[in-house]
């Protein structure tokens, strides 16, 4: 008797939170394109953390080697995400394509993007002519950066 009560009490349970979720979801869809988003936000979020790194590379006092040895580290990492944003942006439908509520979403993330790589490039230069160092590993890697949000946002507009 009382495995037939609590088998009930499970199965009366499982219908009931079934019922309430269907009614709650029910009229929203999930945006086809949140995965491409999600990779925008990633993106964004390792961006800001090199350009951390290359602030305090430039507040501090460090050896040339050690210097060069970690904006090199830092040019790998920027060069993977700038392929990861070639990849992003090409998933991603054209802007005129997205809802306002998306185009707003990602006009903020590859605005991030773009303000952090114009700053990285003003400090990889400060430090390269403090040091010593040729800047041209990083130039491109940000020119493209930039290059690639400027040619998505452009690619949309009238003509």
């Amino acid at each position: 008797m009382g495995k037939n009560i609590l088998l009930s009490v499970v199965a009366a349970g499982l219908l009931l939170w079934g019922g309430v979720t269907g009614a709650v979801f029910a009229g929203i869809e999930p945006v086809p394109w949140q995965p491409e988003l999600n990779k925008l936000h990633s993106i964004e979020l390792n961006i800001a953390a090199i350009q951390k790194r290359l602030v305090k590379l430039d507040e501090t006092e460090r050896s040339l080697v050690g210097a060069t040895n970690y904006l090199n580290a830092m040019g790998n990492q920027l060069g993977v995400l700038d392929t990861r944003l070639a990849d992003t942006l090409y998933l991603l439908p054209s802007f005129s394509q997205l809802d306002t509520e998306t185009q707003g979403e990602v006009l903020f993330a590859l605005d991030a993007i773009s303000a952090d790589a114009s700053t990285m490039e003003d400090i990889f230069n400060r430090i390269a002519q403090r040091m010593g160092i040729e800047p041209s590993p990083w130039q491109p890697i940000l020119n493209s950066i930039t290059g690639r949000i400027s040619a998505y946002i452009n690619s949309t507009l009238p003509k």
